[in-house]
């Protein structure tokens, strides 16, 4: 079937210069959506059968582990994506920040944890007022800030879950944003 992104007002907070099919939005269930870009099928000059007239092309994401950055790409159907000159649609391709995918806004910070030891330990935050997950992030090299959603405290795990490779820091005090403070981890 035919699916395409065609919202019936333009987008909030769109780049400069972005189609107003882009931007933020409310889906139908009032979730937020932010739409950085878009192909939406078009009908075949030729009329074309089935196969070919049901999507707009495919799409390949692609991780760097070691910068942490998502790329993903949206290519035109039949296209060779090793030719050179082949080009992908408009607005495309589209990288993003690891962290970029959890965009909640921090109302508070914990201290800044500096590991040594261990490269790209996990890091586990833990609300202590209800014992729910915060997040759960490996992070990239040694040093990492948590961003938190309320003041309070909090239990940092670091280090390789469900392994003897984990330290348990209880009871730290988030900080406002504009504080600094260092926590020093040794494995």
């Amino acid at each position: 079937y035919l699916r395409w992104w065609r919202p019936l007002e333009p987008g909030k907070n769109r780049e400069l210069g972005a189609p107003e099919h882009t931007g933020e939005f409310l889906d139908g269930f009032g979730n937020k959506v932010t739409c950085l870009a878009v192909a939406n099928p078009s009908p075949e000059a030729n009329g074309g059968q089935k196969l070919t007239t049901r999507a707009a092309g495919f799409g390949v994401v692609k991780f760097n582990k070691k910068t942490r950055e998502i790329t993903i790409e949206c290519w035109p159907r039949n296209v060779d994506i090793t030719d050179p000159a082949s080009r992908q649609y408009p607005g495309w391709p589209r990288t993003i920040k690891q962290e970029d995918n959890y965009g909640r806004e921090a109302v508070a910070y914990l201290p800044t944890i500096q590991v040594r030891g261990m490269k790209n330990p996990v890091v586990q935050v833990i609300d202590e007022s209800n014992q729910k997950i915060v997040c759960t992030l490996r992070i990239n090299g040694t040093s990492y800030r948590p961003k938190v959603f309320k003041k309070g405290r909090y239990t940092v795990k670091i280090g390789e879950l469900d392994t003897d490779k984990m330290k348990t820091l209880k009871g730290i005090r988030s900080l406002p944003p504009n504080k600094t403070k260092k926590i020093r981890v040794k494995f």
